[in-house]
């Protein structure tokens, strides 16, 4: 009889582990999306302050600049804004160009944004992976920008 009696306690602890590993499965994907939100705002609220900045450059000085040094310097943006959140000290990509457009006239173009992995960082590899391979798949940017350096889409940000 002692024999079953162990192998009712090991029984036991096999479906305790199970039931642990079927909460832990269902609940890591809700809180890397919970964070993954959390993050964002973040990060969404930061461009949006960037924009805001390269709109107000590009009324002084007729163009875009690819420097947050130059932002910094005119007044319009503190240092501090130009750090991705949860990156720990990378920058965004900021980037400026000039389009043609149908009038033959240059348009000025800026693009700032952070990809997934900067911005996830520090979060399950798996599901940074996964989101930029969709992104990657359905042709859009891996992660949250402002703007577009091939088309002029008055600096709306691929969240909008």
């Amino acid at each position: 009889m002692k024999p079953k009696v162990k192998s009712n306690y090991i029984l036991v602890c096999c479906v305790l582990v199970l039931a642990v590993l079927c909460f832990l499965s269902v609940n890591t994907p809700i809180r890397f999306k919970r964070e993954q939100q959390r993050r964002e705002l973040v990060v969404k609220q930061r461009l949006l302050k960037i924009r805001k900045a390269e709109m107000q450059y590009r009324r002084l000085y007729g163009v875009y600049t690819g420097s947050f040094g130059k932002l910094a310097d005119a007044g319009l943006l503190a240092d501090s804004l130009s750090y991705i959140p949860f990156a720990e000290g990378q920058r965004f990509d900021l980037t400026v160009s000039t389009s043609l457009g149908k009038s033959g006239r240059q348009i000025p173009l800026m693009e700032c944004g952070a990809t997934y992995g900067q911005y996830l960082q520090g979060l399950d590899a798996n599901s940074i992976t996964n989101l930029t391979e969709e992104a990657n798949a359905a042709g859009r940017y891996p992660g949250l920008k402002i703007g577009d350096i091939t088309t002029d889409n008055n600096n709306a940000g691929n969240w909008e």
